[in-house]
Formats: C-alpha cells, sequence, structure tokens
C-alpha cells in the first residue's frame, strides 16, 4: 500500500511541476498576445487618421522594416544587418550615429548631445539616451559596460 501512496504523491509532484512550466508558456502567450492586439490597434488608429492636407506622403505598410518614416511621425529603425546604408536612418538617427563615429571613441551621452550641438537639459539628454539605446539594439552603435556609446568596429 505504501508503494502505491509513494507512486501518487510522485504523480502530484510531476503534474506540479507540469501545470507550473504550462503557467509560465500561456503567461508568455498572453503577454504575446497582448502585445501583439496594442500593435494591431496603433497601426489601425494610424492608418485611420486622415494625412495632413498638402502632403504627400505615401503610407507604408507597418511591416516594412525600414529607416522611413511610418504614418504619423512613428519611425523604424532598422537592424544594422538589414539596412543597406545609414541613408536608411532617420535624419537625427543620422545625426547621433555620425557624431559618436567622428569622436572615435566612447562618449557619454551628455557629451553626445554637446557635440551634436542637442541640449543639454535633462528631458533632451533622456531623449537622445533612448535613441542611442535603440542604435545600439539595433547594432548601429556599441554601449559599453559603462554605458558611454561607441562606434561598431
Amino acid at each position: 500500500m505504501l508503494s502505491l501512496l509513494e507512486r501518487i504523491a510522485t504523480r502530484r509532484v510531476e503534474l506540479a511541476d507540469q501545470a507550473q512550466h504550462l503557467t509560465k508558456q500561456l503567461t508568455d502567450v498572453q503577454h504575446e498576445l497582448d502585445r501583439v492586439s496594442v500593435a494591431e490597434q496603433v497601426v489601425t488608429q494610424t492608418l485611420a487618421e486622415p494625412e495632413p492636407a498638402g502632403q504627400d506622403m505615401p503610407v507604408q505598410a507597418p511591416s516594412t522594416a525600414t529607416g522611413a518614416s511610418a504614418p504619423s511621425g512613428l519611425s523604424i529603425i532598422p537592424y544594422r544587418h538589414q539596412a543597406s546604408g545609414v541613408s536608411e536612418l532617420p535624419a537625427d538617427y543620422q545625426l547621433l550615429l555620425q557624431t559618436v563615429t567622428d569622436a572615435g571613441g566612447p562618449l557619454i551621452c551628455k557629451h553626445i548631445c554637446q557635440a551634436a550641438e542637442l541640449g543639454t537639459e535633462s528631458g533632451q539628454v533622456e531623449g537622445t539616451r533612448a535613441k542611442l539605446n535603440r542604435l545600439s539594439e539595433r547594432g548601429w552603435l556599441r554601449k559599453t559596460p559603462a554605458g558611454s556609446f561607441a562606434p561598431t568596429s
């Protein structure tokens, strides 16, 4: 009889582990579903907005992974390996990339703002830091452990 109880307890532990694993998977899938739903809503709203009068900007499909501006001022920053060149980046990103490249070595965000002749107020620096992080995430720049930004080799 004890053997049967041990088998039941072992099976209960196995099922609890499996339930925990499936719960994590379900949470991950639900998170991704939420993200996709939000993206769909944003794209639907953006495409539904009328274009300002006098502008003949073609609307790009949301799945296009180019550096050109997307509808309503949203910009898509391509991964470096997917881009044909720096010209696919929006002008403000090109300026930041050129500023870091010209420096030749790592720079902190505030120094990049100064070199690019941008504002050095806290909000301006943080906005620039977000752009630099995006360039780093997509392989255009290298972020050092100290948090400065350097050209890629």
